[in-house]
């Protein structure tokens, strides 16, 4: 199922519905290759790091 129809189902259902998608430094380094394990760290901190400030923005969504 896309993403896109299943958020549409849950907010048909009545659910507050907040996607979070790589950022483009997340995308920078995860690169061409997904399978990369160079990547993996790199990857794994600019994941957290945008989850910090996901948290901060959305910390009344999930109030």
């Amino acid at each position: 199922m896309q993403l896109a129809a299943q958020t549409d189902d849950l907010r048909a259902g009545g659910s507050a519905v907040e996607t979070i998608l790589p950022d483009d430094r997340a995308v920078a380094v995860f690169g061409d290759d997904l399978m990369d394990l160079s990547a993996r760290r790199p990857a794994a901190e600019a994941g957290y790091e945008q989850g910090r400030a996901a948290a901060a923005r959305l910390s009344a969504f999930w109030g």
